[in-house]
């Protein structure tokens, strides 16, 4: 299955280089650009849904991914966050499903944001466009030096920087990319604990953790790879999503029923 999801995506360009809704803990609201003139923050985790109860919360901390124990033999386990495209015309709402039937992700796009969320009201939260995040990762002012792949508490993944950046004292912070692509490479450009990633974290920065994606009932290319759904729709099948390594963060698009992890926004 790994061959057909290589097949599947087709990038469009590579590019190297109180009642307040939940935020990073402890930290203010550090902006992050996604258009020339508006600016948001991120959730403090990744979107996670619990089967049994039908609740939606973030993830206790940023670089928690929930990998293969989405599943449970050929079924969802009780908790999951890889989720299908959310699309309009589904009878099981918000890509909780393992179908592979495209048509049961079809229709306009309709925001996991509307739930609620933890404590947050509906409507709180919601997903970045295509545009949104191909502005926030390659054309806001130093995009370039925002970004960077790392190693934070054993897990890999892609570290974002707010516009107004300033690293914590001691620390030290590499953008950009691995020279080669694996899992490996990633702690070799940089490598952060947890203790360090606290004060990373308290600084404004955020973490996506290489959560790899799910087709039908099996996990591929977790702490690999990962691609994180957008709010933008190709055609009636296909949805655009962020996708990285250790060695380039870009964009593609992708059939609407492979499971891939989801990070939410609030306009600031």
């Amino acid at each position: 299955m790994k061959k057909f999801f290589i097949l599947a995506v087709c990038f469009a360009a590579v590019v190297f280089a109180s009642c307040e809704p939940a935020l990073l803990p402890n930290v203010k609201a550090y902006g992050f650009s996604v258009s020339s003139t508006k600016k948001v923050v991120f959730s403090p985790g990744n979107l996670q849904y619990d089967r049994m109860s039908r609740t939606w919360s973030f993830a206790e901390n940023q670089y928690d991914a929930l990998g293969a124990n989405n599943v449970k033999g050929s079924a969802f386990a009780d908790k999951i966050d890889l989720f299908g495209w959310s699309g309009s015309n589904s009878a099981v709402l918000y890509g909780v499903n393992l179908s592979d039937n495209a048509l049961d992700y079809a229709g306009e796009f309709v925001d996991w944001g509307n739930n609620q969320i933890g404590k947050d009201a509906p409507d709180t939260w919601r997903t970045l466009s295509f545009e949104e995040y191909d502005y926030l990762i390659h054309k806001r002012p130093n995009a370039a030096q925002l970004k960077g792949v790392a190693e934070v508490n054993g897990v890999n993944g892609l570290i974002l920087l707010p516009d107004e950046w300033v690293c914590p004292t001691g620390l030290v912070f590499k953008s950009g990319f691995a020279s080669s692509d694996g899992e490996e490479y990633f702690a070799k450009h940089q490598s952060f604990t947890a203790a360090e990633w606290l004060e990373m974290e308290h600084a404004g920065a955020v973490f996506l953790p290489a959560a790899g994606y799910r087709y039908k009932n099996k996990v591929y290319d977790v702490y690999v790879k990962s691609y994180y759904w957008t709010s933008t729709n190709e055609g009636d099948k296909h949805a655009y999503l962020l996708t990285f390594s250790s060695y380039m963060a870009d964009f593609g698009w992708i059939i609407r029923y492979v499971g891939q992890p989801v990070r939410l926004v609030k306009d600031l």
